[in-house]
């Protein structure tokens, strides 16, 4: 009887370790990741923006998301992907304001997906 209170609540701690883990490491990542999209936003609406910016926004991406495979969903990686690529490739050709909705949609992404990997009531019911 002590044997499986016991485990139980290891088990339980280790459910909350490493769930507190998961979102801390999702939130820093992405508020990184959101604040490298943001000054490429921002450069890209004053037409300051290279092509090499992108290119360095992607290598941070892919350089982070191999850690991410273990926490998201494929789709939300593969997501972030489509519309990163996408800007980037506007970049290249100097198209602008195609480049800004695309960046507009990575920026609200890498606010809702840390919110929905948080320890919160709403996210366990």
């Amino acid at each position: 009887m002590i044997r499986t209170i016991a485990s139980i609540l290891v088990t339980l701690a280790l459910i909350f370790g490493i769930s507190f883990y998961e979102g801390t490491r999702v939130k820093t990542t992405f508020e990184d990741f959101g604040a490298i999209l943001q000054v490429l936003y921002e450069k890209t609406d004053a037409g300051e923006v290279t092509h090499e910016d992108g290119v360095a926004t992607e290598k941070f991406w892919e350089s982070r998301k191999k850690t991410l495979h273990v926490w998201l969903p494929h789709t939300a990686i593969q997501e972030i992907d489509y519309q990163l690529y996408e800007a980037v490739g506007c970049l290249y050709v100097e198209d602008y304001e195609s480049a800004l909705p695309k960046l507009e949609i990575l920026l609200g992404m890498c606010e809702n997906i840390p919110q929905s990997y948080r320890l919160s009531l709403e996210n366990v019911f």
